[in-house]
């Protein structure tokens, strides 16, 4: 029987192919989609305040967590506005979340599911707004099954604020 004995010059070359092969893992799934919605029906004047409502649609089988979670807790979901946004964020209501007791935590924590609209209290600057002004409403929170937990996400929703201003 004859044995195949590699030249030891392919080697390094067959080992440099396999540790610069790209790797084909699909990327993880995101169950929670966000959207801006209720926006004003009329133009606002500076300095004005008013509400947006953040919506977020979960996939079925998945949640996210509520905004005030207990310490040591699941990543209680975040929102926020960017640093250089014109616009003051005033408060956030949530709704009720639903209570259930975490197996693996062993407390009690909120989640939601299916859907959860966020009421942002904002206020307009005093000084007028440039016309390409954007407000980017960020969001970050973690998404769970009952099977895995996804690492938590940051993601960014931008409103032309153009639309809202007289």
């Amino acid at each position: 029987m004859t044995r195949l004995i590699p030249h030891r010059r392919a080697l390094p070359f067959l080992l440099t192919i396999v540790a610069c092969a790209p790797v084909f893992a699909a990327p993880p799934p995101n169950p929670a989609h966000w959207s801006i919605e209720a926006l004003p029906a009329k133009p606002l004047a500076p300095g004005a305040r008013f509400t947006l409502t953040l919506a977020s649609h979960i996939d079925s089988g998945w949640h996210i967590y509520a905004m005030e979670e207990p310490e040591g807790g699941p990543i209680a979901t975040e929102i926020g506005l960017g640093a250089d946004d014109p616009l003051t964020l005033l408060k956030v209501d949530e709704p009720p979340p639903q209570m259930v007791s975490d197996p693996v935590l062993h407390q009690s924590t909120g989640i939601f599911q299916g859907a959860a609209d966020f009421t942002l209290h904002l206020q307009l600057p005093r000084k007028p707004l440039a016309h390409d002004a954007m407000l980017h409403v960020m969001v970050r929170y973690q998404s769970c099954s009952d099977k895995l937990c996804l690492p938590p996400h940051t993601e960014t929703v931008n409103v032309p604020l153009a639309s809202l201003v007289r």
